[in-house]
């Protein structure tokens, strides 16, 4: 009887000191105003919680383009072609490369390796190689022209945050 006195009892004044208060139905009376109440025994979730504060993020990054990459590709017809078509059309495989290679670039940046070699103070052999190693999906030749052996094509990658953020988040 004791035990289960002290134990009412204990429960009793943890409610009275936790700060919780009772919150009734009733509506407020319009010229006062209650404080609100916090709700004890509702529990939240904080992993529902953050899914809903992503997904709200996630929502408002789909909805907006984040660039519009635009390249112009060149290549040279070589000299040594069998027909003027054969010349244009290699013209243009090399404009389309370099306009991929350009794109790759923006995108993903250049891997830059240097040596060189210093000879008696003085610079005897320089070595620069430029690397570029990446995946371009659904780019666009919107122009092209070929004037003077030279063949242009202009290229455009639209990419949405959805895709950037696949593509890039790491």
């Amino acid at each position: 009887m004791k035990k289960s006195l002290s134990i009412y009892i204990t429960i009793v004044l943890g409610l009275l000191f936790s700060g919780c208060t009772v919150t009734t139905d009733s509506p407020p009376k319009p010229e006062i105003s209650k404080p609100k109440t916090i709700d004890c025994n509702k529990k939240v979730d904080p992993v529902e919680k953050a899914i809903s504060t992503k997904k709200k993020e996630l929502a408002f990054l789909n909805s907006t383009p984040i660039k519009d990459f635009v390249v112009v590709g060149e290549g040279i017809a070589p000299q040594n072609t069998i027909s003027p078509a054969q010349a244009i059309a290699l013209a243009k495989r090399a404009a389309v490369a370099d306009a991929y290679r350009q794109l790759t670039e923006k995108l993903y940046g250049v891997k830059v390796n240097a040596k060189d070699t210093v000879r008696d103070a003085a610079l005897s052999n320089s070595k620069i190689i430029t690397q570029v190693n990446g995946l371009i999906k659904n780019a666009n030749i919107t122009e092209t022209s070929f004037r003077d052996g030279l063949y242009r094509a202009k290229m455009e990658l639209k990419i949405d945050s959805k895709t950037w953020k696949r593509i890039f988040s790491y």
